[in-house]
């Protein structure tokens, strides 16, 4: 685990030193739902908005976002929520029962993990968590990271 959170601040270091810009486009991906079922972009609910948020279930602000967007869901109901952490499956259901009570029982909500480690050399995040809000034509709308993405999300989501 401490080897794949030293890769993960290494990658985010090299993608901050060469400046890399957010896709545009959603990037294409295979992600893990918590039943081990794989997760691409043709799994996608089509006509909808395209919520993804990189989350660690240690990081202090992924859990004051998580509260927040726990506690402002109506305004999210309209979106696919699609929430990828690198953690291991043990930990993820009592990360939700401490900061976001219910929040991956919704029916818009998928909490997957990045078992091929493809969420940041795809999406190029710059810390902890990374939000990405895609149109339903997959055109990237709002990019935040840190804290203050689901404040900022909140503002662009229902227009």
């Amino acid at each position: 685990m401490k080897f794949k959170n030293f890769l993960l601040v290494l990658l985010l270091a090299i993608t901050f030193q060469v400046k890399a810009q957010q896709p545009t486009l959603l990037p294409q991906f295979t992600f893990f739902k918590l039943d081990g079922k794989s997760f691409s972009n043709k799994d996608l609910k089509q006509g909808k908005q395209n919520l993804f948020i990189l989350f660690d279930c240690t990081c202090e602000h992924c859990q004051r976002e998580m509260k927040a967007l726990n506690a402002n869901y109506a305004q999210f109901k309209k979106a696919n929520i699609y929430l990828i952490t690198l953690d291991e499956a043990y930990i993820i259901p009592q990360f939700f029962n401490t900061y976001a009570k219910g929040l991956n029982t919704k029916a818009n909500v998928t909490v997957m993990q990045d078992k091929n480690q493809m969420f940041i050399p795809a999406f190029l995040p710059k810390m902890y968590p990374a939000m990405y809000l895609y149109s339903s034509t997959n055109k990237l709308l709002v990019y935040n990271s840190g804290d203050g993405g689901i404040k900022k999300i909140m503002k662009v989501i229902n227009k």
